[in-house]
């Protein structure tokens, strides 16, 4: 027994070997020639079966030569042979059936002319076109099996059984796609419909099965599903619950590119994992490339916290409208200089500069004013974890606030046209430090945007969480589950708006190229969603089950977090803009003299490190801001 397996597995490699290598075109073209002769053969028997009245098996006569000499010169002529066998598809088969009825054409030509001359024919017309049926259909088959024994000896046994989602004329292309493909590493057995009741049973002689089916495993063959890029965002943009179905019934779902993504090899080695953000898409932003062109083109441009998650793609969304100059500024050495690599690597003719500096240094930042003259800046530096805030709460302040005031106040100083502030949800209704100082950030920005005699324009964006983005949620969760567990969600009922680092900076740089002043904008974040369906779905799309392969453990809130984020607050309203994903929020803070005293105050008080005292006026500032008690923060503070 275990010699026989030997010999197979022996076998099987020097089938392989010879695999790697191509025949010569000249053996297929032998080939191809003895296919012809055996379709001539075949018709010449059928012809004298019906017209001799006896059976004439083997026919050489000048007729069989002068048929298969034609057929030999067409052969050579459309080179039908020269393509490579394993790969065969559909334009080969063209190719073929050119060569086919070119050569039935010029025999019935040939025949008429011959009739004409000599009262004799090579063969009926009708027999030509017997032929052309016989030796079309030989040669494909010929292909066809050698192809599928291509398949057959290069199959790998861990190849993937995958169902195709949705049974559209694109969705049967792909599949046909990813069953001719010979080096696919999966194995299409079936067909999801969308729709529980089915019209037809089978596509490409694989079954059509619906939800219903899957889940009471009637029938079950695959252990995944492909989709296409645009039925995905179709799905997702949709409100569609069958993703979600689909990772309930622990099938991986895999998605295959737009096809000007493709990178020129194989459909099967296009095809890749869905990740949160696929599930989580929503309709692709329309930006007003000309407008954007015309603000930021041959600008310089400083972007602070441009090592961070959303400075850095801010960084990236810029360089396609040619900056004169981006000026990254952070003051995390490392993850600077890794962005500044990526720039040297991925643009080497963009003009950047890499700075170091703290955004609390007022003369460092004004030394950087003078020397590089900015005229847009995008500010995205803070402070943002809410947990670490409330335990350092002066901290908060002096980035996010006073940060903010030195950078707002150079850009006054040095006449900076644009300056665009990167906000947060956490400041609508505060009950953190993290969310207070950044209200108190988009009050002084309001403030100074009141002031009609200054030339820049300043911008406030405000909006949600962002996937992926550094300490957000969806990394430490991506922890916990390579640890196998268990994930800790915090409460079953919180809710948190997303939008993807992309989006979010895209709709950065729209609104700053719109704004004409003071304004705060507020960013369309879809529906908010249940931090505990983000956690199972992760966990499903890592190829585990929740509560059986990992667990999920509920921590209690977090000092400062909230059940339910806004992005309103309770006294502003919305007025629309030509962006639909981009609204106003028309606030009514009233600013009188006792309100800007505050922020003088607040100043002081930071800089004279008296957290209670900096509490106490940030609470008169950001009156609807409800902190934790004081027994609460003595616990916390550092």
């Amino acid at each position: 027994m275990n010699l026989i397996l030997s010999f197979k597995r022996f076998s099987l490699q020097i089938l392989k070997r010879m695999a790697r290598n191509y025949v010569p075109r000249a053996v297929i073209l032998i080939i191809d020639v003895c296919i012809s002769i055996l379709s001539a053969q075949l018709t010449f028997f059928l012809i004298s079966s019906v017209s001799e009245g006896k059976l004439k098996f083997i026919h050489l006569n000048w007729e069989f030569v002068s048929l298969v000499t034609i057929q030999i010169l067409f052969f050579l002529i459309f080179r039908s042979y020269s393509g490579i066998v394993r790969y065969t598809g559909f334009k080969d088969s063209i190719k073929q059936l050119q060569t086919i009825i070119t050569t039935v054409a010029t025999l019935i030509v040939i025949n008429e002319i011959v009739y004409n001359i000599y009262q004799t024919k090579i063969l009926v017309n009708g027999g030509a076109i017997i032929y052309g049926f016989i030796v079309f259909s030989m040669l494909f088959l010929f292909r066809v099996i050698v192809k599928r024994a291509y398949q057959l000896i290069h199959a790998d046994s861990s190849s993937t059984k995958a169902y195709l989602l949705g049974t559209s004329l694109t969705d049967v292309a792909i599949a046909e796609s990813i069953i001719s493909d010979s080096r696919t590493s999966f194995d299409i057995v079936g067909f999801i419909s969308e729709v529980n009741k089915l019209k037809k049973t089978r596509i490409l002689t694989l079954p059509i099965v619906n939800l219903d089916q899957l889940k009471h495993k009637k029938i079950r063959g695959g252990t995944s599903v492909i989709v296409s890029s645009q039925k995905l965002r179709e799905l997702a943009t949709a409100d569609s619950d069958i993703l979600n179905q689909l990772l309930e019934l622990n099938l991986k779902i895999y998605k295959l590119p737009e096809l000007q993504d493709w990178s020129g090899e194989s459909i099967s080695s296009e095809i890749k994992k869905v990740n949160l953000e696929d599930l989580l898409q929503r309709t692709p932003i329309k930006l007003q490339r000309d407008k954007l062109r015309s603000i930021y083109e041959g600008k310089v441009i400083l972007v602070t916290g441009a090592a961070g998650s959303i400075g850095s793609d801010i960084v990236r969304q810029l360089i396609r409208f040619k900056p004169k100059s981006i000026l990254m500024l952070d003051q995390a050495e490392t993850p600077l200089h890794h962005m500044s690599l990526e720039m040297e690597s991925t643009h080497p003719n963009l003009h950047f500069e890499k700075i170091i500096a703290n955004v609390r240094s007022f003369k460092r930042l004004e030394s950087i004013f003078d020397y590089f003259q900015p005229e847009i800046v995008f500010h995205g530096a803070a402070y943002k974890h809410v947990p670490m805030m409330e335990a350092n709460p002066i901290e908060a302040l002096d980035v996010n606030f006073t940060g903010t005031k030195n950078l707002t106040d150079l850009a006054i100083q040095y006449k900076v046209s644009r300056f665009v502030f990167v906000s947060t949800d956490k400041a609508v209704n505060p009950t953190n430090i993290m969310g207070a100082s950044k209200r108190s950030a988009e009050i002084y920005l309001q403030s100074v945007a009141r002031d009609k005699s200054i030339v820049t324009r300043f911008i406030t964006t405000r909006f949600g969480n962002v996937l992926g983005s550094n300490g957000s949620v969806i990394p430490h969760f991506k922890e916990q589950i390579e640890n196998l567990g268990p994930v800790t969600v915090t409460h079953p009922d919180i809710t948190r708006y997303f939008m993807t680092i992309d989006e979010a900076c895209q709709l950065v740089l729209e609104a700053g190229a719109m704004g004409n002043g003071g304004e705060i904008y507020v960013f369309d974040m879809g529906k908010p969603v249940k931090i505990i369906d983000l956690a199972k779905q992760m966990i499903r799309l890592s190829g585990f089950i929740p509560y059986e392969d990992i667990d999920i453990v509920y921590t209690g809130l977090r000092p400062g977090e909230k059940l339910y984020e806004e992005l309103l607050a309770d006294k502003e309203n919305t007025l629309p803009t030509h962006h639909q994903k981009i609204l106003i929020a028309k606030a009514s803070y009233d600013f009188d003299s006792e309100k800007l005293i505050l922020l003088n105050n607040l100043q002081n008080q930071i800089s004279n490190n008296n957290v209670l005292k900096s509490i106490e006026v940030l609470k008169k500032l950001v009156p609807e801001f409800i902190p934790l008690t004081e027994a609460e923060r003595q616990k916390n503070v550092i």
